[in-house]
């Protein structure tokens, strides 16, 4: 018997199929079905996490049409950080507290967590957020404020 490349190239194409992508959600989801409480739980909190990253997404575009961003630049192309700090973490907090959740801005933290978001993204990085056309993708900067507020900002001080 004499198999040729193409021969055992046909034995592997049946079984070769594209890549199936997998995503938590549908991961906790079957674990789910079959019966584990644990993925369960954690498909409700991805669940979660989701809408409150869609509101934010949300949030951060109505916020922006609002909001002469001209004033928000330090030139034509680089947007003042600094200033958009203070502004997007005091909004956040007042969207917070519409929806019933008792937080205040920590105002003596501001400057200096507005000042590092600022150096972190202009000074080391050499680049922020941006759209294709160079401008400032302000809805981005927008989500990355809030992280740093509460991911580096508020751990960094021990006020989480």
């Amino acid at each position: 018997m004499h198999i040729t490349f193409l021969g055992i190239l046909a034995l592997f194409l049946p079984t070769a199929a594209p890549p199936h992508n997998v995503t938590m959600e549908d991961f906790f989801r079957n674990e789910c079905n079959a019966g584990k409480q644990v993925a369960c739980e954690k498909l409700t909190e991805l669940k979660e996490g989701l809408e409150l990253q869609e509101q934010l997404q949300q949030r951060s575009v109505e916020f922006w049409k609002k909001v002469d961003t001209r004033m928000l630049m330090l030139d034509k192309k680089r947007p003042d950080l600094h200033a958009a700090y203070p502004l997007v973490i005091r909004d956040y907090i007042e969207s917070k507290r519409a929806d019933g959740i008792n937080e205040n801005v920590n105002e003596s933290l501001l400057p200096e967590c507005a000042r590092h978001y600022h150096n972190y993204w202009i000074n080391k990085k050499l680049w922020y957020p941006a759209n294709d056309d160079g401008t400032p993708d302000w809805p981005s900067i927008y989500v990355f404020i809030v992280d740093h507020y509460y991911g580096y900002c508020l751990r960094s001080a021990g006020k989480e």
